[in-house]
């Protein structure tokens, strides 16, 4: 129980208010309650503790009851509102408006995807599918003329509530375009993605493919250029998380490479500070994305659990981080996969690690191969089942695959990232630096083709 009769601590309480709250978002996520009724909780809450101040365990119960009253009204606060200023009113209708590229242009096989933020007089944001030429960049100050349309499932998949957690409630499909301005975003990130542009035709012009491809999406997150049936074959073999900068992926590589380094005698505070610094050059390089942000912080949270040792701080400090981010938020508890499994992985690493390294205490501990094992097997366990439920396929051969990839991904990114920064330096010896890259890739990509192909990798649920 989080809470008994007898005197509990200051983390208990706090563990358990947080939990309160996250209980309260998550109600909010499925039913929509009435501001009557919901005021009416927070106030019987409320004068309830200050009735029972003096009995601990009634106190807090009441209290426990005021804060999902908080959470359900933080949920539902960040529902929109539709009126003749925001651009979701004209969904249905054909409009012009004007607003900016916020986000880097997300391109596809066959198109490209615009985050546009409409300007005065209406408010919000459109997701803009444009053809592939002409090309548009991120700040661009574009006019627009389409018939918007309002976000529907698709195939069992939520697709309305996927965009509205980024508050997104208005498609447009190969519009009239017209550009008016550049370089009207942000100037650091402006410069970002002008660098991210540069490597990617580094990339392609040194690497073959799908060497070319995985790097990136490995490295840079741009997983649009993947062929299909490699994409299907990371699927079927549970190593999605790879390519994608999600919260599964850094947790996992971040624990992975603590390990590495205590193996290779770094102190354990010189290694938690390295790749403290590694994370955030990296999420600032790439960008910083809402999601990439999420995944970094619960990537660094594992590595604090490492390094602290201790399961009460590690465990709280985690469902603050989370809860920190519901708040900021709440869309992501129900409609954020990537934010489940990060959550979870870090769980994993928290609850898990300890018991798998005893399962392999006799095993040798060559490079932190053992840790390694450990790591990932927490990681993958936790967050099966819910893989499981949304994507409706179990890997056979998942964990044993994740097993043989995860240290070789965890060093093709420390050594990509080190290569893409030479290489702006000595671009001459572009090929002679990404040699080595090279064989990484290839590794990963045999060994995911190798246990594709076995029968029945995957069976569909």
């Amino acid at each position: 129980m989080i809470l008994s009769s007898k005197l509990y601590t200051k983390s208990q309480v706090f563990r358990y208010l947080l939990l309160n709250f996250v209980i309260g978002v998550a109600l909010a996520s499925f039913i929509f309650v009435d501001y009557f009724f919901l005021y009416l909780l927070a106030l019987i809450s409320t004068i309830a503790a200050i009735i029972f101040w003096q009995n601990k365990l009634w106190r807090w119960i009441f209290l426990g009851g005021l804060i999902i009253a908080l959470g359900i009204l933080r949920y539902q606060l960040s529902l929109p509102i539709t009126d003749e200023t925001k651009i979701w009113f004209y969904n249905g209708k054909q409009i012009t408006f004007q607003g900016a590229v916020i986000a880097e242009p997300d391109k596809r096989v066959n198109h490209t995807k615009l985050t546009v933020v409409s300007n005065q007089p209406l408010t919000g944001k459109v997701l803009v599918s444009v053809n592939l030429y002409p090309e548009y960049q991120y700040g661009d100050l574009l006019e627009i003329n389409c018939k918007l349309k309002s976000p529907e499932p698709f195939d069992d998949f939520a697709y309305d509530r996927y965009l509205a957690r980024s508050n997104i409630y208005s498609l447009c499909y190969y519009p009239k375009v017209k550009l008016l301005a550049h370089n009207q975003g942000d100037w650091l990130l402006t410069k970002i993605y002008r660098l991210k542009n540069r490597w990617q035709q580094i990339i392609n012009s040194t690497l073959p493919e799908p060497q070319a491809s995985l790097f990136s999406a490995i490295i840079l997150g741009a997983r649009r250029g993947l062929p299909q049936d490699l994409t299907d074959k990371f699927n079927i073999t549970a190593t999605t998380h790879l390519i994608a900068i999600s919260g599964l992926n850094i947790t996992i590589i971040t624990a992975v490479l603590m390990e590495l380094f205590l193996a290779l005698m770094i102190p354990r505070k010189k290694a938690f500070w390295l790749i403290t610094i590694c994370l955030i050059f990296y999420i600032v390089l790439i960008g910083a994305p809402a999601s990439a942000v999420r995944a970094a912080i619960m990537g660094w949270l594992a590595i604090l659990a490492i390094y602290l040792g201790r399961l009460n701080q590690s465990s709280n400090a985690l469902l603050f981080a989370g809860s920190l981010m519901i708040l900021i938020n709440p869309r992501i508890l129900r409609d954020d996969v990537g934010f489940q499994l990060s959550f979870l992985a870090v769980l994993g690493l928290i609850y898990f690690v300890p018991f798998f390294e005893e399962k392999f205490k006799n095993l040798p501990e060559v490079f932190g191969l053992k840790s390694a094992l450990a790591t990932t097997l927490a990681a993958q366990v936790i967050t099966s089942p819910l893989i499981i439920y949304n994507f409706g396929r179990l890997s056979l051969v998942g964990l044993f695959v994740n097993l043989l990839v995860v240290p070789v991904a965890s060093i093709l990114t420390i050594v990509g990232s080190v290569v893409l920064i030479l290489v702006l330096f000595l671009p001459g010896l572009a090929f002679h630096l990404f040699l080595l890259p090279w064989l990484l890739l290839t590794y990963l990509i045999k060994v995911v083709e190798i246990f594709a192909a076995i029968p029945l990798a995957a069976i569909t649920l």
